[in-house]
């Protein structure tokens, strides 16, 4: 056991504010996202126009689904909700705007994504199923 008596109080709430401030691309992989699988997914949207196509991408990691609006831009994270089938995070990218996301995971290869926030100073709110079709080439 690790014996923190010798640490001054003041030290210790120091080191928990650090903590507490990291941002949440350092935490752990939520345990939803690390059941989907790698590969080609395909998203539709919601609600949306029929007419509207359907978008693929290349996933190797699926914490890419968090940031769909914002793409690779670097932003920090907070994880809001987690659970085995649904994740919900908060990010904001300097200059850029911010997001907050929800994969609700149905199966390794099937997601429901709704993501809103502000994008270029213009708002956004989208609605995905997103399904993995294949390997990417």
């Amino acid at each position: 056991m690790l014996n923190l008596s010798p640490l001054k109080p003041g030290l210790l709430a120091a080191a928990g504010a650090v903590l507490l401030a990291t941002p949440s691309v350092a935490q752990a992989p939520s345990a939803a996202l690390g059941s989907l699988q790698a590969g080609l997914w395909q998203l539709r949207s919601i609600g949306g126009s029929a007419r509207e196509p359907a978008r693929s991408i290349c996933i190797r990691n699926a914490a890419q689904l968090l940031q769909l609006q914002h793409g690779n831009r670097r932003c920090s994270r907070r994880v809001l909700s987690d659970s085995a089938r649904e994740t919900t995070i908060r990010y904001e990218c300097q200059g850029a705007g911010w997001g907050q996301t929800t994969v609700r995971v149905e199966t390794p290869r099937l997601a429901q994504i709704d993501t809103q926030g502000i994008d270029g100073g213009s708002p956004f709110h989208h609605a995905y199923e997103a399904r993995r079709t294949g390997d990417c080439s």
